[in-house]
């Protein structure tokens, strides 16, 4: 049975977007999906392997000074990428 070493990426909340000229203008999910492209590229050439993406939520609640103001907990949805490779006998 592998062994498997893992990283995991982040994606940022927020993504920009940026538009060409009025004859040039690209798709915004075209963009999302270049900026994921390019970091799978960049860990495949690292040697990583993609395994799998996820979608995490974190609750936030207020502070002290939040809750008496009648501030509500926040969600928050963080998206990682995990990558993995086989684990080397000198990582073990």
């Amino acid at each position: 049975m592998a062994e498997w070493e893992y990283r995991v990426v982040m994606l940022p909340r927020d993504i920009q977007v940026m538009r060409r000229g009025l004859l040039d203008r690209q798709d915004p999910a075209e963009s999302v999906a270049a900026y994921v492209e390019q970091v799978l590229r960049e860990r495949a050439e690292e040697g990583w392997e993609f395994y799998r993406i996820d979608t995490i939520n974190i609750a936030e609640t207020p502070g002290c000074l939040g809750s008496l103001l009648g501030q509500k907990e926040t969600i928050s949805a963080y998206n990682l990428l995990t990558f993995r490779r086989p684990r080397t006998m000198s990582a073990r």
